[in-house]
């Protein structure tokens, strides 16, 4: 009699078998030893044939493991089976343990891990006064170009200054009024 998958026997003319432990796995007939699942993957349960895979925003590191882990908020795995939690990457956060990583809304951006000073994978920031971004999950917001100007924060687009006023530069967070005896042609000049 030869065990069956998920059970292992040291005798191999045994007439009762064993049901691998939790952590361990035997995916053959007639073994006498179980395999431990590796890195990355669990078992939660007896007598399995293939051990389980941790989803993404989970992980198990050490070999053997009856459970997976859930990263912390501002972390994820980085695909299904992982063994190690990474920290979002630039133009992404999770503000939620195991949870996969999302990228920043438009308007938003988060720079990269290796700006420490202003990086926080937990959250995105707005795009400042003169800036604006029109696409998510990015690591940085675009200036207003001349002739428009941004005087909030987490802009989509700037906005085009009026017939009669100007920005004259890259960044503007306000127009200026054309001179007097002088206009501007149409919404959104620099000169």
């Amino acid at each position: 009699h030869r065990c069956d998958v998920g059970k292992v026997s040291k005798d191999p003319n045994a007439t009762k078998c064993t049901d691998c432990m939790e952590g361990k796995h035997q995916d053959a007939k007639g073994r006498a030893t179980c395999f431990p699942c590796l890195p990355g993957e669990f078992a939660n349960e007896t007598g399995l044939q293939t051990c389980y895979t941790c989803p993404i925003g989970k992980v198990s590191e050490t070999p053997q493991s009856t459970n997976c882990s859930l990263c912390d908020a501002g972390q994820s795995s980085d695909s299904k089976g992982s063994a190690k939690c990474t920290s979002c990457g630039a133009g992404q956060y999770s503000n939620v343990s195991g949870v996969e990583c999302k990228d920043c809304a438009k308007g938003r951006y988060r720079v990269s891990e290796k700006d420490k000073d202003q990086n926080n994978p937990k959250a995105c920031d707005d795009c400042p006064h003169g800036y604006f971004q029109d696409t998510e999950g990015q690591a940085s917001c675009l200036p207003c170009l001349p002739g428009e100007f941004g005087n909030e924060t987490g802009l989509l687009e700037c906005h085009k200054c009026a017939i009669g006023t100007v920005s004259k530069t890259s960044k503007s967070t306000n127009c200026t009024e054309c001179n007097a005896g002088q206009s501007s042609d149409s919404e959104g000049s620099a000169k």
